[in-house]
């Protein structure tokens, strides 16, 4: 190759990657403005899929560049390279995040935080998330680092997919040794059209089962799952590998405009209908997405910098803000978090606040953390590893201070025992409080007090699972128990509150299923709620117990004309068992030294009925006849509940 077509070639490649940078910026502006609650941008979340699918391109392109180059595919070097490029951005931003839970989280809140971030460095968050929160519902404390989802998808792919390809090739040099005697590149023709055939059909295996595990009520599975997202980069997998094909590769670059054109038509006509019922997304418009995304990136590598749109997204400015994305994704979440938090509605003085220091965290990591170790060459390869390792054992005991990791019961351990904190509730029980949890916060602050939280939806303090839906698994409610226990031995609360309403739903003993419709129940709830008061006192706390409530008509919002959850059911057509569930409850604490009731639902039931009218001005106090919602009245119904704990307490 001559000099000239040498400088030509270089700079082709340069405009290539400075749109395919470009790309990076539309797709993390997507994801920015809709986590900012930017109007007509309710679909941004679809910017993850493009990241997906540039990622499996770009990763598989050089990795099959190396086989046919090397005729190996070394993992040491891509994983370093791999490391080097995402680890020191991520564990800045994580140790920003622990600082912050360490020092400056609500108290309700450093739990969840902590066990968070131990998912999150170990790479595997998006199986830890989508059990611990939603992605798309509110629980009330919605995690800063709850985008790290995508990151461990992206990472576990780039675990898993270079083996499989390795594995591949190990299999096509295996069979083809006749073959490469005579043709010494022929394996490299043979591996590709294999490489093709599996790529193909686990597309076909992940998206199916994106469209199976799919539930309306619980998304997140499908959403955030490996295996349900991994057709997005193993579409950009399959371009890098059929660009392998000179033929197929001519072709398509005599079509690029047409591609990427297609390609952006695609997208934009599906951008607001995925903002529509969430069905869509899941049975077919993440793949058509996807695939429109596909044709831009193919469009864009094989325009080699030319064309009016490789120009507009190669642009310095717009290059720029791609190649600091990764920083620009990694910052935004937590920025949303401590500047907007839970605020409904768009604020746009709060959004531009979020995008001007999200641009600015994401340039000092770039310039300061990435490129300082990826360029300079004391960070060699044995270095690195010793570096890492050191660093992620460091983050990983450091965020186990917040009690909610496997490693935080030996921290706790090596401190001293304190004395019971008089300034500290800690509420066990199910989703309802651990929404409500903010605005108890608050109520709490200004009596001097903070709010603890060992909450775990679904589930009663008892610890009992619960066989809610028949032919689901049962909710596994064993594991609030240890939560209780960690959280009573890290805070040392003077109240524990107990509020829940699960005690009313079946439970499940020795494989047979027991309703409140049998006497067996009624024996087991009592000493269910005599062993757990026990448990929760053990450490010189008092015991308030909320008395369950009355639902609002809200909760006929869950049901369908013809259908109703049979929990809903029950709650609805059945509140003698609420009452005598009460009764009871009422009788331990009248015999029981330090235990206390209080009732919470005359603060927003209107009436004596079943389910109660719960509205002020027309509106529902609790939207779904559970959870508070209006926000006119939490903050009055959140400073009633702290005074009647306060009074019961004489806290």
């Amino acid at each position: 190759m001559t000099t000239v077509s040498l400088q030509k070639a270089t700079q082709h490649g340069h405009r290539r990657m400075a749109a395919l940078d470009g790309i990076r910026t539309i797709a993390v502006f997507l994801v920015i403005l809709f986590h900012v609650s930017t109007p007509r941008f309710a679909a941004g979340y679809i910017g993850v899929d493009i990241f997906f699918v540039l990622s499996g391109y770009l990763i598989t392109a050089g990795l099959m560049r190396e086989a046919e180059r090397e005729g190996r595919i070394h993992l040491g070097n891509f994983w370093l390279r791999r490391f080097k490029r995402l680890m020191p951005a991520a564990l800045f931003v994580l140790a920003a995040i622990t600082v912050w839970m360490l020092w400056l989280a609500p108290l309700y809140q450093i739990r969840s935080v902590s066990a968070d971030l131990w998912w999150t460095l170990l790479y595997v968050a998006n199986w830890h998330l989508m059990s611990a929160n939603s992605y798309f519902a509110d629980t009330g404390t919605p995690s800063p680092l709850l985008h790290m989802w995508s990151l461990a998808v992206e990472e576990q792919f780039y675990v898993i997919w270079p083996l499989l390809l390795l594995a591949t090739l190990g299999v096509v040099l295996l069979v083809t040794r006749n073959l490469r005697a005579r043709e010494p590149q022929g394996h490299v023709t043979v591996f590709a059209r294999v490489a093709g055939w599996l790529t193909l059909v686990l597309i076909v295996a992940s998206a199916l089962t994106m469209y199976l595990v799919f539930d309306p009520e619980l998304p997140d599975r499908a959403y955030m799952g490996t295996d349900a997202k991994a057709f997005e980069p193993l579409l950009g997998a399959l371009a890098a590998i059929i660009l392998t094909n000179s033929a197929v590769k001519s072709w398509l670059s005599r079509h690029h405009q047409v591609l990427a054109w297609a390609g952006v038509a695609v997208m934009v006509a599906l951008f607001p209908l995925l903002d529509g019922p969430p069905e869509l997304y899941y049975q077919w418009g993440a793949l058509a997405f996807s695939l429109g995304a596909l044709l831009v990136i193919l469009g864009l590598v094989l325009a080699q910098g030319e064309g009016v749109l490789a120009r507009v997204l190669g642009w310095e400015p717009i290059a720029y803000l791609g190649r600091i994305s990764y920083g620009l994704y990694l910052w935004h979440w937590p920025l949303v978090i401590w500047i907007i938090g839970d605020r409904e509605g768009f604020r746009w003085v709060r959004a531009i606040a979020v995008i001007v220091l999200t641009i600015a965290a994401a340039a000092v990591s770039y310039h300061l953390v990435e490129m300082p170790v990826r360029t300079r060459k004391w960070f060699t390869a044995k270095r690195s590893a010793v570096l890492a390792a050191l660093l992620l054992s460091a983050m990983l005991v450091a965020v186990s201070f917040g009690g909610g990791t496997p490693l935080s019961p030996l921290v706790q351990k090596l401190q001293p025992d304190g004395a019971v904190n008089r300034r500290v509730v800690l509420i066990v029980g199910d989703s309802v409080p651990q929404r409500f949890n903010p605005e108890l916060e608050i109520a709490a602050s200004d009596r001097g007090l903070r709010i603890a939280s060992a909450t775990a939806g679904g589930c009663a303090p008892t610890g009992m699972d619960v066989p809610l839906t028949a032919g689901e698994p049962d909710v596994v409610c064993s594991g609030a128990v240890d939560f209780q226990r960690q959280a009573l031995e890290q805070f040392n609360p003077a109240t524990v509150v107990w509020w829940s309403r699960y005690e009313l739903a079946d439970m499940r003993v020795d494989g047979q299923v027991i309703g409140p419709e049998t006497e067996t129940f009624w024996q087991l709830s009592e000493n269910n709620l005599r062993t757990a008061a026990q448990r929760l006192k053990s450490k010189g706390a008092s015991l308030i117990i909320v008395e369950t409530d009355r639902v609002g008509l809200g909760v006929y919002s869950q049901c369908t004309p013809t259908s109703c959850h049979p929990f809903l059911e029950r709650l609805i057509e059945h509140d003698e068992y609420r009452q005598r569930w009460n009764a009871m409850v009422q009788d331990y604490a009248a015999e029981t030294v330090g235990v206390e009731t209080i009732a919470v639902d005359d603060l927003y039931c209107n009436d004596d009925a079943v389910p109660c009218n719960d509205e002020t001005n027309g509106i529902p106090a609790r939207s779904d006849g559970s959870h508070f919602s209006d926000p006119a009245v939490m903050s009055d119904i959140a400073e009633a509940v702290m005074d009647r704990i306060r009074k019961t307490e004489d806290l």
